[in-house]
């Protein structure tokens, strides 16, 4: 499935911010073991989601060359 580029982007920053605040929150209260855990795991997803969609929007080019092909055109004289 193709992507919008914009709707990569956008995720990319969504789940990015999210996820950093989350792990940024997790550390800097007290809280019980498991629930430090469980937050830190969902703050790990967030930032997983979000460098899994940076080489995808790094390589845009190869998909576009894979599409094309050579079309030949004639003028009617």
């Amino acid at each position: 499935m193709k992507m919008d580029r914009s709707l990569s982007v956008l995720l990319m920053v969504l789940f990015g911010i999210s996820g950093t605040l989350i792990l940024i929150f997790t550390w800097l209260q007290p809280m019980p073991g498991m629930e430090r855990i469980l937050s830190t795991v969902l703050g790990a997803i967030g930032l997983g989601v979000a460098l899994s969609r940076v080489p995808l929007l790094r390589f845009p080019k190869a998909e576009a060359e894979a599409g094309k092909l050579p079309v030949e055109v004639k003028a009617r004289d």
